[in-house]
């Protein structure tokens, strides 16, 4: 019957389906130790079973073999014939790494290759120990649909009330008496039915469909709005089918009048139930989009935000300069209603950028385990705030720096089950991962129970690294102890594992946060545990920023690091240790002059009496950076200057201002911690 259908055309559809469904096997599983419920069972279940629907429709039978067995696993421990255990959990988690690899050779375009006997043969011995055989679970369910060649009472009276709202299509399937992969040809067809329409019914049922556990004929009952010689073309391309028919099963039968009689006559409660199909359609009106299209409309937007600004300073000059002509007063109208649907515009499509930070925390649970079971340590990791949400550009960037920490507080916080015996603490070591919303940040922190830092320690290898004299040393206060494990090459660890202790691995993690105009900071008390704190903007692509003027050039601060501006007179100022410095309130801080750092402007500018004064803070420390002025605060577009110029010291990026011109954007905090060096 006609050419093969190309499954190409439906592979990305089941490597997204494959990447859901392997992440909940993980997650589920990983949970399973500890909480055997069988809701819990039942998720994994279906999670399996659907995986090997798809793979075996798809024609990847290494794939299939694998889930297979585990779902025989599954439906064993389902039905008590089996109990969770650490090392079946183990031998599960490898099947589901199998799968991983399969799936991303299959993404590769080598399809489902890789060798997975073993695998097999070990899940199988995990199954013949609980006294089932692989196919005792399949069986009789299968020999019960044959028979069930006619529709049944229910489902003909859920077709009728289907069709009320549209008519009601049959497809009926013969295929070839030596089909060699007869789900495979009715998840073509399925596949046809619901890409835009809806499947009601199948005859023989879908899992009867997919354990092949039928001869050659199979139904399906749906709706669709493409005409019947359409979907005929469409049909008329599965191979291996023999013959089929098309046709109307129930048109659509019921009036408006009749409708409005029968939900006058119905319960209260079958009234409400007819809203359901309404209610079902709207849930399924989502559209996966692909992230390059995103980053295409957010660069757009960007350069959108850029002409708002611009259009809005020439509406200005010109309504000062003709401020009685009436087009003006129109074209500040529309450049009012300009920025207010650009804002909208901006608002809309960052809620759409916006990703919930668990996708990121998802990965960690796995990890952890593994580490704890490498290394004899009980941990238990507690995730709290995943649905806290974030632009999807920071959450490709913080997975390794979260791995980083979360390997060292498992590696050198938390002591193994005899050493918090001995200092009174549970066998099992607690590792908090906590995520929230701050202003217009998000703050992620990483919090275990462990030893805490040993300070004395970390102030002797800071001294033998030359980081700081012993004499310098002892006026050292905890905190700027405890900043020393952010340098480059200073490593705790008595001995060097597989997990840390090279002496690398914390400085990449501030460098990395540096980068993302976030902050790090560290808590510690020694036999109590240690804090983590990440301080992170939400986006990467528009903030808000504090405009400055330096020698004639215009600089853009982030706004999330200026703590206060300040107008001080000269005589205020003061030199310490050679370096000018304000008092305020109190507090001694640092001066830095923003013309001197980048080296700009004419020399011959007249200093003026009054000082303007932007101060600026990285966790505790502060500085007050000296400008010619303040321009104001704007939203500024994030331009990348590392593809033409490299990476720039002292500068973070660039933007396009409302008049045209360049402005760059201060890395505040790499400038913080040079000053602090």
């Amino acid at each position: 019957m006609g050419a093969e259908l190309d499954m190409s055309q439906y592979l990305d559809l089941f490597l997204q389906e494959a990447e859901e469904q392997l992440e909940i096997l993980e997650q589920e599983t990983l949970r399973l130790e500890t909480d055997p419920t069988p809701e819990r069972l039942s998720a994994i279940f279906r999670a399996a079973h659907t995986l090997k629907g798809s793979s075996r429709a798809m024609g990847f039978s290494n794939f299939a073999g694998v889930t297979h067995e585990m779902e025989n696993i599954l439906d064993a421990l389902r039905a008590g014939q089996l109990q969770t255990t650490t090392d079946l959990a183990n031998v599960l988690l490898r099947g589901i790494d199998a799968l991983g690899s399969l799936k991303a050779s299959i993404a590769s375009g080598d399809g489902d290759v890789g060798e997975v006997q073993d695998l097999i043969k070990e899940l199988q011995a995990c199954l013949s120990g609980g006294g089932q055989s692989p196919t005792a679970t399949v069986a009789p369910a299968a020999s019960k649909e044959r028979a069930r060649l006619e529709l049944a009472p229910e489902t003909v009276e859920n077709l009728k009330i289907a069709a009320t709202d549209k008519a009601v299509l049959c497809a009926r399937f013969s295929l070839i008496q030596d089909c060699a992969m007869k789900f495979a040809r009715a998840f073509m067809a399925i596949s046809i039915v619901t890409d835009g329409g809806e499947l009601l019914a199948s005859i023989p049922a879908p899992e009867v469909l997919e354990e092949e556990a039928f001869d050659v004929d199979f139904d399906l009952y749906f709706h669709h709005p493409t005409s019947i010689e359409d979907l005929k073309k469409r049909f008329s391309q599965i191979s291996e089918v023999s013959k089929f028919e098309l046709e109307p099963y129930l048109a659509k039968v019921v009036t408006q009048e009749v409708a409005t009689e029968k939900a006058s006559n119905d319960h209260p409660v079958q009234a409400d139930n007819s809203a359901t199909p309404k209610k079902k359609m709207e849930a399924s009106q989502t559209v996966r989009v692909e992230v390059t299209r995103l980053d295409q409309l957010m660069n757009l937007v960007g350069e959108l935000v850029i002409d708002r600004t611009r259009i809005a300073e020439l509406g200005s000059i010109l309504s000062a300069k003709y401020d009685s002509d009436a087009n003006v007063e129109a074209l500040s109208e529309t450049v009012t209603h300009i920025s207010r649907i650009t804002a909208d515009l901006q608002d809309q499509l960052m809620k759409a950028r916006m990703l919930p930070i668990e996708t990121v925390f998802n990965r960690f649970p796995r990890m952890v385990r593994d580490l704890a079971q490498k290394m004899g340590k009980d941990v238990r990791l507690e995730v709290i705030g995943g649905e806290t949400e974030l632009d999807r550009s920071v959450i490709e960037v913080i997975g390794d720096p979260l791995i980083h920490i979360l390997r060292n507080s498992i590696d050198h916080g938390l002591e193994d089950p005899k050493g918090r015996e001995k200092a009174g603490k549970s066998k099992t070591g607690l590792v908090e991962l906590i995520a929230r919303h701050q202003d217009n940040h998000i703050v992620i922190e990483i919090r275990d129970d462990g030893k805490g830092l040993d300070l004395d320690r970390i102030k002797q290898k800071a001294i033998d690294a030359g980081l700081v004299t012993a004499e310098a040393a002892t006026r050292l206060t905890p905190k700027e102890v405890t900043n020393f494990i952010f340098e480059s090459g200073l490593s705790t660890a008595a001995t060097v594992s597989e997990v840390s202790g090279r002496g690398v691995g914390m400085d990449i993690v501030r460098s990395n946060i540096l980068k993302l105009g976030g902050l790090i900071d560290v808590e510690t008390t020694p036999g109590v545990g240690t804090v983590f704190t990440l301080r992170l903007p939400l986006t990467l692509a528009i903030i808000r920023g504090l405009l400055v003027r330096a020698k004639g050039m215009v600089y853009v601060l982030p706004l999330g690091s200026v703590v206060e501006t300040l107008r001080i007179d000269r005589s205020e100022v003061q030199t310490v240790r050679q370096r000018e410095v304000v008092v305020i309130r109190g507090t001694t801080t640092p001066l830095v002059h923003l013309k001197k750092i980048f080296d700009v402007g004419d020399e011959n500018i007249e200093e003026t009496d009054t000082l303007y004064v932007v101060v600026v803070g990285l966790a505790e420390q502060r500085v007050g950076l000296v400008v010619d002025g303040l321009v104001g605060e704007h939203e500024v577009v994030i331009k990348s200057l590392s593809r033409h110029c490299g990476e720039v010291s002292g500068i973070s990026g660039a933007t396009i201002l409302g008049n045209g011109k360049v402005a760059l954007i201060v890395d505040v905090n790499g400038l913080l911690i040079g000053e602090r060096k």
